[in-house]
């Protein structure tokens, strides 16, 4: 059986270090109790904008669509509030939702 395959979304603000204990939570959980994932990463919100122009990049995205399970960090930040709404890393987020189609977050 495949290892459950999980994206990691860390985002901006104080998302990578709350993504940092979960990668060590991850890892925790396969020495520990022999429960494995296929963990990636990729950039989502102000991040992803810094790099690529857009809260969320086509090929991130078709990783989440890919994935059994994406864990996203906190997106935005007062850098980027002066962005146009249509780029503004908040953007990135209701992306995700609305392309797999979801409707809600679990915090």
């Amino acid at each position: 059986m495949a290892n459950p395959s999980l994206l990691i979304l860390a985002g901006d603000g104080i998302g990578p270090e709350v993504m940092a204990e979960v990668k060590r939570i991850i890892a925790w959980m396969g020495q520990k109790r022999g429960i494995h994932f296929d963990v990636s990463e990729d950039l989502v919100g102000g991040s992803a904008y810094d790099v690529h122009g857009v809260p969320l990049a086509d090929a991130t995205m078709a990783k989440a669509q890919a994935v059994d399970a994406v864990l996203l960090g906190a997106v935005g930040g007062p850098k980027y509030d002066k962005l146009d709404f249509s780029v503004k890393p908040e953007r990135g987020l209701l992306r995700l939702r609305k392309e797999m189609d979801l409707f809600s977050n679990l915090r």
